[in-house]
């Protein structure tokens, strides 16, 4: 297998004494920062209004210039659909004096399709191989270091043969400041994030991260340390991540927020943006557009990618399926993708031609309907695939509660996916488990949570997945608007459905809360976590619970 032409940017795998997985690759986001920043101009000044005008504009003329790239987007008219490729650049701030030009770490395309009330997105792998114009192959992200922004519209041109309206590249200081913005966001890790350089020899050292398990505020450094984060991890799971922390971040954005502080976000957005972006009329069109998509929903469109030793492969009929789901606001649905390359020969080509036939037979009638509640069938006991794991899940639910030290009940599995197992304590990695700490609510109140980490040990590698309780708080932003509940065992359980996979199930008991959550990649399936939800049993403390109770305790 040939080489990649021009600088290599994959580090180098970790000594035996680091990471204990292998190393990978990475991916997307930050589309929801633009909007938020679109937002605020629209609120900060009435685009009918000449004072309107100005305003806009003279924030229009304070975004950076992209570069030469108007020749290679395409314009529309008003209240058209729009393709945006927003990039998340790593040149860091001074970074412009340098001879390093950076590099695209994050490539997303957006559509924005007022016509179908949808919006697509759909993300680029940066280690794909493709044709960079004038440079040969290479890996995707290599456009970017030899021409920037421009080079990297190009390619994705002759990658997808979308016509783009707008590009946006927004810096990585960037991202960090939007999210202390906005207040932070709340995020659920799968899995503990760690690596320390101490030790490491100059030339494998790579970015150093800290990151518990468990539901948690993120903040900016610490969230760009796990958006960003891809060296045990894939280019699949990296995106999947981004798009779970992009997903709780809309949570955290409100029209009332953008008010408060429009002058920061305003600041942010023109000091860390560049863009194609260079009058106030084009940007108040933008907005309208925006304005006219916000309640709709975000349709996940799965690049087509395998993954191999050296890059990310994929095929035309593959990309060319994956354009048609994006251009058509179309969800990809099923799981997010393998660890391992998998899954776009000859047999998976036809079967994705078929499917696409049969959506297209449809689409007229459901392009103006509001989207369907998804259907979920409570499999038939033993029918789940799942195999008994009380004396496990028990035994991590006596250490859970021996850590809590009060009246907290815990929740456990007794039955699990096969090849499933919890994540046991690493000195080494600094990782206990099960996990127990205190988060803060939105009104700053402590609660005692637990976390259990579980893996299942699939033929494409290792796929995290977990269980969360949190005392003393039922209404956690991850549980607002539930897809749907059903009751089972006298029990009723919130699920959380992401297109056709269940993200996660919640339920309560008084005014604590409980969940399980499907790996990144929503690997398993519904029959498993409909089955591991209907099978959790509960360890109490000994004696009574008290009478009363404050929110901290």
């Amino acid at each position: 297998m040939s080489e990649p032409l021009g600088p290599g940017w994959a580090p180098k795998k970790p000594p035996p004494s680091g990471d204990p997985e292998p190393p990978p690759k990475p991916r997307r986001f930050w589309w929801r920062f633009l909007l938020a920043a679109v937002l605020i101009v629209g609120v900060s000044a009435a685009a009918t209004s000449a004072a309107g005008i100005l305003y806009v504009d003279s924030i229009a003329h304070d975004i950076r210039p992209i570069g030469p790239v108007q020749r290679y987007l395409k314009t529309v008219e008003g209240g058209e659909p729009q393709n945006i490729l927003i990039l998340g650049s790593d040149k860091r701030a001074g970074a412009e004096f340098a001879e390093d030009k950076g590099r695209s770490d994050t490539a997303i395309l957006v559509r924005l399709d007022p016509e179908k009330n949808s919006i697509s997105v759909m993300s680029i792998p940066r280690d794909l191989k493709v044709e960079i114009p004038g440079h040969g192959t290479g890996k995707f992200n290599e456009a970017y270091f030899y021409g920037g922004p421009p080079l990297t519209l190009r390619t994705v041109r002759n990658l997808t043969g979308l016509p783009i309206n707008h590009v946006v590249n927004i810096d990585f200081l960037g991202f960090a400041q939007a999210v202390y913005a906005i207040g932070c966001v709340y995020t659920d890790v799968d899995r503990r994030y760690y690596h320390s350089n101490e030790g490491v020899p100059p030339s494998e050292q790579y970015a150093e991260i800290n990151v518990k398990p468990g539901y948690q505020l993120m903040c900016g450094k610490k969230a760009l340390q796990y958006v960003r984060y891809r060296h045990t991890d894939t280019d699949l799971v990296r995106s999947a991540r981004q798009q779970d922390f992009l997903s709780a971040a809309r949570q955290r954005v409100s029209v009332k927020d953008l008010v408060v502080n429009r002058e920061e976000m305003l600041d942010i957005f023109t000091r860390y943006t560049s863009s194609d972006i260079e009058d106030g009329s084009t940007l108040i069109e933008l907005l309208k557009l925006f304005l006219s998509v916000r309640n709709a929903p975000i349709k996940e469109v799965h690049f087509p990618a395998e993954l191999g030793p050296s890059f990310v492969y994929t095929t035309k009929a593959a990309v060319d399926d994956a354009v048609r789901q994006f251009l058509g606001g179309e969800a990809s649905g099923g799981s997010r993708g393998k660890l391992e390359g998998r899954g776009f020969g000859k047999k998976a080509k036809r079967g994705g031609k078929k499917k696409a036939k049969k959506k297209r037979k449809g689409k007229a009638v459901r392009t103006r309907r509001a989207a369907p509640k998804p259907k979920i069938k409570l499999p038939d006991r033993g029918s789940d695939g799942l195999v008994p794991a009380r004396e496990a899940g028990e035994a991590e639910a006596k250490i859970a509660l021996r850590r809590a030290k009060g009246w907290f009940p815990i929740y456990y599995p007794t039955r699990l996916p096969p090849n499933a197992r919890y994540v046991e304590s690493n000195p080494y990695l600094k990782v206990v488990d099960p996990y127990v700490y205190r988060i803060k609510d939105e009104s700053g109140k402590r609660h005692l949570a637990y976390r259990m980490v579980l893996v299942a040990e699939m033929p494409d590698g290792p796929h995290y997945f977990g269980v969360q309780g949190i005392r003393g708080w039922p209404d956690p932003p991850i549980l607002e608007s539930p897809s749907l509940t059903k009751k089972v065992k006298g029990r009723e359980l919130e699920i959380f459905v992401d297109d056709d996979r269940i993200k996660l199930i919640a339920w309560r008991r008084g005014e604590n809360s409980y969940w399980i959550t499907n790996d990144l990649l929503r690997s398993l399936t519904n029959d498993q976590m409909i089955g591991m939800a209907r099978s959790v049993a509960v360890l109490l403390p000994k004696g009574k619970p008290p009478k009363r109770r404050s929110a901290e305790e």
